[in-house]
């Protein structure tokens, strides 16, 4: 009997009546996946505490996702950042402009009702003074929100993608550099081979000179000095015989060298 009463104890804990109604359990599941949780349905079972904690889960990825389409889709583009930016700093330049222009006025007014009139109006330069006070505020208040729109207008993204730019401009020049040494070092060596040239140069010139010298010397030499003396005026050269060619004096008789006569 005890048996019985506790486990009739637990099938009541676990499946009551609560979480046998479908619609019930639908509620549990729409209150996990927003996110809500108003605790007045609790899931008792391990299964349904995994279905619960799902839903929790989905729920928060779901909100996550939402969120950023409709952050992405409301967020201005580029160039629509930069056609805001423009407009509103013409519209603070144009209050400036206004705001220096009554500071000004307001200034003038104050030296014209304590300097240039023969009885002063406390009332009325107290009046101008606040005014021209007014006006210096507004001026700062110009100068402030230029300063914000300055700051606003530089968002990360333009950051990094400026970055970038300038990594891939510095990557350029350094690359360029690195050519132009190689160059200046290519053209370094070309200008020492050319001045060992040109150092070898005067030696090279002596050297033809010094055979042009010797070849005038023995053309000039007398015909009895460039005559060897062992050499035999009766001596006749003959050509070598073909078997096929007939003689050399009949095809070339002018190859044919003359006998030397002796001198008388």
């Amino acid at each position: 009997m005890s048996q019985n009463k506790d486990s009739s104890v637990a099938f009541g804990m676990f499946h009551d009546e609560d979480h046998a109604n479908y619609l019930n359990s639908m509620w549990l599941i729409a209150i996990t996946l927003l996110s809500v949780g108003y605790g007045d349905i609790v899931p008792n079972t391990y299964c349904g505490r995994g279905i619960t904690l799902t839903c929790g889960i989905m729920g928060a990825g779901c909100t996550a996702l939402l969120v950023a389409v409709v952050s992405r889709k409301m967020e201005l583009t580029r160039a629509e950042k930069h056609v805001h930016n423009f407009m509103m700093d013409t519209q603070l330049t144009k209050r400036l402009k206004n705001a220096a222009a009554n500071v000004l006025r307001e200034t003038w007014l104050i030296y014209k009702h304590t300097r240039l009139v023969k009885r002063v109006n406390p009332g009325r330069v107290r009046t101008h003074q606040r005014k021209f006070l007014l006006a210096i505020y507004a001026l700062r208040k110009v100068k402030m929100d230029q300063r914000k729109l300055m700051d606003n207008a530089n968002t990360i993204t333009d950051m990094a993608k400026t970055q970038n730019t300038v990594y891939e401009i510095v990557s350029d020049l350094s690359s360029r550099n690195d050519n132009l040494e190689d160059r200046l070092v290519t053209l370094e060596d070309k200008m020492s081979g050319l001045q060992e040239q040109l150092e070898l140069l005067p030696e090279l010139i002596a050297k033809p000179s010094s055979a042009s010298s010797n070849i005038y010397t023995v053309i000039n030499m007398p015909h009895s000095q460039s005559v060897p003396p062992n050499f035999m005026p009766s001596a006749q050269y003959h050509w070598p015989t073909s078997p096929i060619l007939p003689p050399v004096s009949s095809r070339t008789p002018h190859l044919v060298p003359e006998p030397l006569q002796p001198n008388s």
